[in-house]
């Protein structure tokens, strides 16, 4: 099978590949019958119709909402502009900004902001790659660096975050102390009756040690308090991963994880999370720009000394200090260093369904028709987009079969192979395209090819053509190789191995020598290993015509889960405006994915006749005939 793998450049998109699948027949069962709870069908913005089937009232009038004032900025063309750089948290004040100043959308301008991350975005600036940074605090080596290098900077603060905690709704404690906290987090607290609550134990959630709140932390909280060593379970790589585990951990209301303002605030309002107030006073705008709520850290602007006056770096960084800049700071929803109002920043509705009211890491055999795989968490920032989300499965209805679990889904033929990451191990199962079987996670790691998926465990492969058909377990014995052998095979082609399935063969590795070089393969008609020249090897793949679409310099994306036949859509880029735009077969435009911006964060793909549109914090499925949202679920930032 061919592995699809998306990857963003600067000038182009490369196209979805064919799918090694075929279409199953499309049905809607569910394990249970018609007691099951239903699918409300959106309407074509995405949100549920009235609950009431009634129309709202025409008769009933809003009083006219009091105008906000119009913010008023200098203007550059895309070569004036400098470069920013900055933390994950304040790329969308960044966006916004560029959209005033360029005279262009927010949409347009979206590929010029690619920040790098805090830590990151400081050395860019000592280094010479950045003239401007919108950014939170640097750790100690940042200020060391710079210090190294004798550079100059004015770093001036232009908003406050604060460092809150986040609970499951459901636990009743409603404030901590700091003391209570560290505490918490040394392992000397362990219940939460002992801090007001229930007689529940207290789950401590923590970030990886590179993440800034990671860091923040352990400067505002722990105060050199050494932390306790948490179970890998208890570690998140992503604020959305750690959301998500507080709202849910383990099915209880245990759990305790930390965030900042910015972020914690738009994922409040996902059902399931409260944050907690800390000393009595809640992490409101007020509270935290007048410093009476206790964690607070502030957002900076920083430029080098050295920017001359009337410098494009210098005016942008004058401009966010004015109450204009201020006042969009704070309609981004930071909470601004004047007097402002900060702006709610409300998540996009979740929309869709579930099959099975209980948390669900594994798939329970039925007939649902067809399984789709759904993007539910990031975990990755620094990953493509469709491998940086942890992924479950839903109906083409949009209603969750299983919860997101797995670092990886993809479709051979009839079959679909789970791949999942737990307690330091990986595990890999296959599945029936229509949910019908299941292997459960009993094996290491897959590959496939033309003919079907190989299953590995560590002294023997299981295989499983296209159509599901157990063609059995082969040992190494069987096969005539090594375990060593079997190890390298399980590499895979890219990395010097083998594991495709061509026709009988079954690669086990190649070597390569000069121009050519052989393959190791097993064939399975006469269980035998041979080995074949590399140029030889290359005549076993299929030949396919190429199909040009109707648009000059495009492609075509083929549906991942039901390969070629089924119907495809047209990627187009622009490489003026770093973005790509997305049209039907017949070179339509395809409404509401037009200039999609060219980032790791963001993809475009067909999986089962849905279009996947993964933004950065919100992941959308749209039917590729009516584009209504059947699915949509909130990823959360990936924090620095």
């Amino acid at each position: 099978m061919k592995k699809l793998i998306l990857i963003l450049t600067a000038l182009a998109l490369l196209a979805s590949l064919a799918s090694c699948s075929e279409k199953p027949p499309k049905g809607s069962d569910v394990p249970g019958g018609e007691d099951k709870p239903g699918v409300t069908e959106p309407d074509a913005s995405g949100t549920e119709p009235d609950a009431s089937g009634t129309e709202p009232n025409a008769t009933e009038t809003e009083p006219d909402p009091v105008p906000e004032p119009e913010i008023a900025a200098p203007h550059f063309t895309r070569e004036e502009f400098p470069r920013l750089d900055g933390s994950t948290s304040t790329a969308p004040l960044a966006v916004a900004m560029a959209a005033l100043m360029l005279g262009e959308s927010e949409e347009a301008v979206t590929p010029l902001i690619s920040f790098n991350r805090t830590t990151n975005s400081y050395y860019n600036l000592l280094y010479g790659s950045a003239d401007l940074l919108i950014v939170s605090e640097g750790n100690e080596e940042v200020y060391a660096e710079r210090e190294r290098l004798g550079f100059a900077w004015e770093q001036t603060p232009f908003a406050t975050d604060a460092f809150v905690f986040v609970v499951n709704e459901a636990n009743p404690v409603e404030s901590l102390t700091i003391e209570q906290i560290r505490k918490i987090y040394t392992g000397e607290i362990t219940n939460w009756s002992e801090v007001g609550g229930l007689d529940e134990p207290i789950i401590p959630l923590q970030r990886n040690p590179e993440a800034g709140s990671q860091s923040l932390m352990e400067k505002l909280v722990m105060r050199g308090t050494p932390m306790m060593e948490p179970p890998t379970q208890y570690v998140a790589t992503s604020m959305g991963g750690l959301m998500e585990a507080v709202r849910g951990y383990d099915s209880s209301a245990g759990a305790i994880g930390y965030s900042v303002y910015y972020y914690a605030e738009e994922m409040r309002a996902a059902e399931g999370l409260k944050l907690l107030a800390v000393e009595g006073v809640d992490p409101e705008p007020e509270a935290i720009r007048a410093g009476s709520y206790p964690l607070t850290n502030p957002y900076y602007v920083v430029l080098p000394a050295s920017a001359p006056e009337g410098s494009p770096a210098r005016v942008i960084r004058d401009w966010l200090l004015s109450e204009d800049g201020q006042r969009l700071a704070a309609r981004q929803g930071y909470v601004s260093v004047l007097d402002l109002p900060t702006a709610s920043r409300d998540p996009a509705p979740e929309v869709g369904t579930r099959l099975f009211p209980e948390f669900t890491d594994a798939l329970i055999p039925g007939s649902y028709g067809l399984l789709i795989p759904y993007a539910g968490r990031r975990v990755s920032d620094s990953e493509f987009a469709t491998t940086g989300c942890l992924y479950g499965l839903m109906t083409p209805e949009g209603a969750v079969v299983m919860d997101p679990v797995c670092t990886e889904i993809w479709a051979c033929g009839d079959l679909l192979v789970l791949t999942r990451a737990a307690d330091g191990q990986t595990r890999t199962a296959a599945a029936a395209l229509d949910g019908s079987w299941w292997t459960g996670y009993d094996y290491l790691s897959a590959s496939g090819g033309d003919e079907g998926v190989i299953l590995y465990r560590e002294d023997s492969i299981a295989l499983l053509r296209r159509d599901g058909e157990d063609m059995g377990t082969f040992t190494v014995r069987d096969m005539g190789i090594t375990g060593d052998q079997l190890a390298v095979m399980r590499q895979g082609a890219l990395e010097g191995g083998g594991g495709e399935w061509l026709g009988d063969n079954i690669s086990i590795l190649y070597q390569f020598d000069g121009e050519d070089g052989g393959v190791l393969y097993f064939d399975l008609a006469d269980r035998r290993l041979h080995e074949m020249s590399m140029s030889d090897w290359a005549l076993l793949y299929p030949s396919r015509p190429e199909k040009l679409p109707p648009v000059a310099n495009a492609w075509y994306v083929y549906d991942e889960l039901l390969g070629e036949d089924a119907p495809a859509i047209i990627a187009s880029p622009d490489p003026e405006t770093y973005a790509a735009s997305y049209l039907y077969a017949d070179g339509t435009p395809i409404p509401g994915l037009a200039s999609i911006p060219l980032s790791p964060t963001r993809s475009v793909r067909l999986l089962g006749g849905l279009i996947e549109r993964l933004d950065v914090n919100v992941a959308e499925y749209f039917d590729l005939d009516t584009m209504k949202v059947v699915f949509r679920t909130y990823l959360g930032f990936a924090e620095d």
